[in-house]
């Protein structure tokens, strides 16, 4: 038997920030309700930083702790908690 867990990956390339916010609250309710389920990475882009402000807020809000996994800071990795 072959099984191909795929990771969880959101782009969010593009979004304004409501729709954003939307997004990952959506995946932390897939995060949450998914026993299999231990992260979920977000493609938040370089752009001016806004967005990616908006989204560590947010995780902060939450409670959810998470790490940038490229230099520049365009991708991130989140845990449940």
């Amino acid at each position: 038997m072959n099984f191909n867990f795929s990771e969880n990956e959101y782009d969010l390339h593009g979004l304004d920030e409501n729709q954003a916010t939307a997004v990952v609250l959506n995946a932390i309710y897939e995060l949450e309700n998914d026993y299999y389920m231990n992260y979920f990475d977000l493609l938040i882009g370089i752009g001016t930083g806004t967005l990616k402000l908006v989204v560590e807020n947010l995780l902060d809000e939450e409670g959810y702790s998470f790490v940038y996994l490229n230099k520049n800071c365009s991708k991130m990795r989140v845990y449940k908690k």
